[in-house]
């Protein structure tokens, strides 16, 4: 007997087989894939080495009877400075410098310097001031942790809430830390920032003895009232003259500067740019229409240009908590992880559309053949 199936019977094995595939591109398989960022683990590392950085600058200012007030600092962080001091420069965010001692932030810049495709042993230029000692040390977590070479120039001055205790510096904290073996890199010149980048707001006596302090480790001073002159030094500096202050990073004199880094409002970074930079991202698009200052100059050359400034745009971008009550913990965060793309997805519905095809060219030949 011979077994017939009618036109009906055909087209509802097509249906079901349809139905079969349409389930499994949509339900069986994820539509996205969440997993770890390629630089996961040394974004870890970089965000713990930065927390280790805190807590040895919370207990030597502890050591030294420094008062931390935790009504100000509320994550006890010791990173937030005083209100107002003798080396001030202009009113500061406190929510701003409270959101940057999250330890994130040096992986955040891990993350993004690999995407840059920075490399063990490059070189990047950083202009500093001492507003955000957190940032600062995020940097530096995030350099030692991926072998970078940095020429970072920093201005004592610091807005409020920042790094301007006259008894402790930014700079401080970082010789203490460096003098302790806990960080590779660090800063190799200063100039006093502030207006002028001379410090012209600030109290000679307080100068002097800072200045004093900051000599005793080996830095390089910058000191120069005209805007043009003193932008040329330093970026000499950075291209080529640091060569001869940096024997500790072993530079080899060929090497370029493969990135450049501002962290907070240092007069020289932008020049006579006087528009906030208002974009969200980190890393400046080279669109953007700065052609003066060290940021200019570095934008012009072709070279990265990563610019910390706008915390509260940032930390929304990047999915940072603004003003945290508490800190996530360190791997959580958005920035650790990334969406695979729909790839499974799509060869499911390949496999779909070629079986179909396959299914309606073959399905005379199949039923003719038993029927027959």
């Amino acid at each position: 007997m011979k077994l017939q199936m009618t036109n009906a019977a055909k087209n509802c094995v097509l249906v079901l087989l349809a139905a079969l595939f349409l389930v499994l591109y949509y339900y069986v398989k994820p539509r996205s894939l969440i997993v770890k960022h390629q630089a996961y683990s040394e974004m870890i590392a970089a965000a713990q080495k930065m927390q280790r950085l805190q807590q040895a600058v919370r207990q030597e200012m502890l050591r030294m009877g420094i008062e931390i007030d935790k009504t100000v600092d509320r994550l006890d962080s010791g990173l937030i400075g005083l209100e107002w001091s003798g080396i001030s420069t202009t009113l500061g965010n406190v929510e701003s410098k409270r959101t940057t001692v999250n330890p994130d932030f040096a992986a955040l810049l891990v993350k993004l310097f690999k995407e840059a495709g920075l490399q063990k042993g490059d070189i990047v230029a950083a202009n500093c001031s001492s507003s955000f000692p957190a940032l600062n040390l995020a940097f530096i977590a995030a350099a030692d942790t991926l072998e970078l070479r940095m020429v970072m120039i920093t201005s004592v001055g610091a807005s409020t809430y920042g790094g301007n205790r006259e008894d402790f510096t930014y700079l401080d904290m970082e010789q203490y830390l460096y003098n302790k073996r806990l960080i590779k890199n660090k800063t190799i010149a200063y100039s006093l920032g502030g207006a002028g980048d001379i410090g012209k707001e600030f109290a000679p006596e307080h100068i002097g003895r800072i200045k004093e302090r900051l000599d005793g480790y080996g830095l390089t001073f910058f000191y120069e009232a005209d805007f043009e002159k003193n932008l040329t030094e330093h970026y000499a500096f950075y291209t080529d003259g640091f060569r001869h202050n940096t024997a500790h990073i072993h530079t080899n004199t060929s090497a370029p500067v493969k990135a450049f880094i501002n962290i907070g409002g240092n007069m020289l970074s932008v020049g006579e740019y006087n528009d906030s930079i208002t974009t969200e991202t980190v890393r400046l698009p080279a669109s953007v229409p700065i052609k003066t200052g060290l940021v200019g100059k570095f934008l012009q050359s072709g070279t990265p240009v990563f610019y910390l400034l706008n915390i509260k745009s940032i930390a929304r971008y990047y999915q940072l908590p603004f003003d945290p009550l508490a800190l996530p913990e360190i791997g959580t965060a958005p920035i650790y992880y990334r969406t695979m793309s729909y790839t499974w997805n799509y060869v499911i519905l390949g496999i779909f559309l070629a079986a179909l095809y396959l299914i309606t060219g073959c399905r005379h030949l199949f039923f003719n053949e038993i029927s027959s």
